[in-house]
């Protein structure tokens, strides 16, 4: 059947009720199916946007639909562009997830990009909520290196609160929005959680690096068989 979202028609399964997760909306992009019949749901955190270039907000990145594909229902988690602090919005993400733990879907991850990667790690504190979590480029301290020593003690700070939930964080070369790949790197790895790490890679290059054809080209099957069968000294080739 057809329902009609804010952000236009949506194709659900015939007789799958659509749970209730607010803040989270579905995806007009992929087919939901409902938790009964769904591996799990993928919850997308965009990055900040131009809302007059993009009044629908960016599209989830390129890799998300391998997920779609292995039957994950896709949620996205709209934040109002100039009023996204991280603070409220891990919360909400949070209030979210329960939600979707709540209608039984059986499987949950959490993903994002730049500054929706960056709430995402939010995530990380709640194994009960979140089953995995992709940072891909985590920003949200503009590209100010006043700012970043912030930015990295708000890293740490979530990086302290893990609670072993699988995380895969992806950071790439000529990334003006990143001020210490090593130490982040460092902090993620100390965290003590399965990590898959995808570290400045040849290419691709660039804050949105991530988001495109050619990420999902060469990390994208390797990022998800991690998302849904985490394990510890996991890599990329």
């Amino acid at each position: 059947m057809l329902r009609l979202t804010r952000r236009g028609l949506l194709l659900v399964a015939a007789g799958a009720p659509l749970p209730k997760a607010a803040p989270f909306v579905p995806s007009p992009n992929f087919r939901l199916t409902g938790p009964a019949a769904a591996r799990g749901a993928l919850v997308w955190l965009h990055e900040a946007y131009d809302p007059d270039a993009e009044p629908n907000g960016p599209p989830e990145a390129d890799w998300v639909a391998r997920l779609a594909r292995d039957r994950y229902d896709i949620w996205r988690f709209d934040r109002t562009p100039h009023q996204d602090p991280l603070g409220p919005g891990g919360e909400a993400l949070l209030r979210g997830l329960a939600g979707l733990r709540a209608a039984r879907y059986r499987r949950v991850v959490v993903a994002g990009h730049s500054r929706g990667a960056f709430i995402a790690l939010a995530a990380l504190a709640r194994p009960d909520l979140a089953d995995a979590v992709a940072a891909m480029e985590p920003a949200a301290h503009g590209t100010s290196p006043e700012r970043w020593r912030q930015a990295l003690a708000d890293f740490a700070e979530r990086m302290r609160a893990a609670r072993g939930v699988p995380l895969a964080l992806a950071q790439l070369r000529d990334d003006p929005y990143e001020p210490d790949p090593d130490g982040r790197a460092a902090m993620a790895r100390g965290a003590g959680m399965p990590l898959l790490l995808i570290d400045r890679p040849a290419a691709p290059t660039g804050h949105m690096g991530a988001a495109g054809v050619e990420f999902d080209a060469r990390f994208g099957a390797c990022l998800v068989r991690f998302l849904e069968m985490p394990r510890r000294g996991a890599a990329c080739r």
